[in-house]
């Protein structure tokens, strides 16, 4: 993998782009998993909690 960005829900402006659910159901805290160059080669994972968030990230640069 070769990047991970923390991102948030609100300042992405997602709750500007989405009619209904406009706080993603609470997962707020999110990731985008950078695996290349290409411009979809990419994965992004949302939290209710920056704590979840951390955890994971904690979870997949000890496996690394």
């Amino acid at each position: 993998m070769s990047s991970i960005v923390k991102v948030n829900w609100y300042e992405e402006g997602l709750h500007e782009f989405y009619e209904t659910d406009k706080d993603n159901n609470g997962y707020v805290y999110g990731i985008y998993l950078y695996y290349g160059n290409e411009p979809f080669d990419y994965e992004c994972r949302w939290f209710k909690t920056e704590q979840k968030r951390e955890k994971y990230i904690k979870e997949m640069n000890d496996e690394s």
